[in-house]
């Protein structure tokens, strides 16, 4: 019977072969804007391997989306061409090879009831995600790593990401349209945009053009937690 854990990983495949193909590119030419292996992505694809939030950073620039809309597979209705690849199948429907490769990342998981937010009350007007619920990507990248969990989108599509971060190796630098707001609710967070380092404590909120490069990692041996909001 298949897993939570693999279920996630099968839907978010899905979703990304459904991009890549209804661009008509290859897995060759998406892994390389990615910057990942062809193998690596053919597994993602096929799920049976769990990228990492900088990779899928690197595909949803590929495919011109959002890491929140890869992430929102597991809790949305699957669109046509979304059904996940059987667990028996060991080679893309493209005849890219599938084996081998590895960003060192951990897994997804749609935690209890993630599926659909649960209600306060029968009839109730309110829409409550409890903590165990809403897609979450564990992951590794530098020496530790940490959590990211989808929150429910607010108005005009504004995307809501929750990271617990234990990371204290400066990843990747993001960059995306819009602007991006940052508020530190547990610990400390070392923000770098362009050329400028902050140092972020408990009810620190910072805002900056998305389009600059971005990154944030935690002090040496600390863990955060950190809400963001970027547009859709």
């Amino acid at each position: 019977m298949p897993t939570e854990r693999g279920d996630g990983l099968g839907l978010i495949g899905a979703r990304i072969r459904h991009l890549r193909r209804g661009l008509g590119l290859t897995l060759v030419e998406v892994a390389g804007e990615a910057g990942i292996s062809q193998p690596f992505l053919s597994q993602i694809e096929r799920g049976k391997a769990a990228p990492s939030m900088s990779t899928l950073e690197g595909l949803a620039h590929a495919l011109g989306t959002t890491q929140a809309h890869l992430l929102d597979a597991v809790n949305s209705r699957p669109h046509v061409g979304e059904t996940p690849a059987p667990a028996t199948t060991d080679a893309d429907a493209d005849g890219d090879a599938g084996d081998g490769g590895s960003d060192g990342s951990g897994s997804v998981g749609s935690g209890s009831g993630s599926r659909s937010r649960s209600s306060s009350g029968p009839g109730s007007p309110v829409a409550v995600q409890r903590a165990a619920e809403g897609t979450t990507l564990t992951r590794s990248e530098g020496t530790v790593g940490g959590h990211t969990r989808l929150l429910p989108g607010g108005p005009n599509d504004t995307q809501f990401l929750e990271f617990v971060e234990t990371n204290h190796v400066p990843g990747r630098f993001f960059e995306h349209p819009g602007r991006e707001w940052l508020y530190v609710t547990r610990g400390t967070v070392l923000l770098e945009v362009g050329d400028s380092l902050s140092r972020l404590e408990a009810g620190d909120v910072a805002r900056y053009d998305g389009t600059l490069q971005h990154r944030w990692y935690v002090p040496e041996g600390g863990e955060a937690c950190l809400i963001v909001s970027r547009p859709g």
